[in-house]
């Protein structure tokens, strides 16, 4: 199959210019959101402007380690069948964001330890993986 899966031309549709350019730099390996300079903030999801005093906001890159925030088991969606986990992790920088489980359900805890790699789904994908990081 080349290009997108039609299935999920409602996740690939026509987004702004701060989702796309999130997007491409996942495409191409790195996770990065903005970052207000003034603030001294990270902004997620990614904006143009800083969302508390307007300045303009720079690219950079996340540390891809955090801690589980919350977790679920996914029944049924057009993307995740059962019996993936999926949940959001907060990044050390304080940005929370959303992805699958490598882990079971009843091996998560909220709290725990997470390392996030990228996972290079269906053609037009590429979403967060999260593992637990043994203590």
């Amino acid at each position: 199959m080349t290009g997108p899966d039609p299935a999920l031309k409602y996740v690939l549709r026509e987004l702004g210019p701060p989702a796309r350019e999130f997007y491409r730099r996942l495409d191409a390996g790195e996770l990065a959101t903005t970052f207000c300079a003034a603030c001294e903030r990270f902004s997620f999801p990614p904006r143009e402007r800083c969302a508390d005093c307007g300045e303009e906001l720079a690219w950079r890159p996340l540390s891809a380690r955090g801690s589980i925030y919350a977790f679920t088991a996914q029944e049924r969606g057009l993307r995740f069948t059962a019996p993936d986990v999926v949940g959001i992790a907060e990044l050390d920088e304080g940005v929370r964001v959303f992805g699958v489980f490598d882990d079971r359900l009843e091996d998560l805890a909220i709290g725990l330890p997470v390392e996030i790699h990228l996972r290079r789904d269906v053609p037009g994908m590429t979403l967060l993986g999260f593992k637990v990081i043994p203590e």
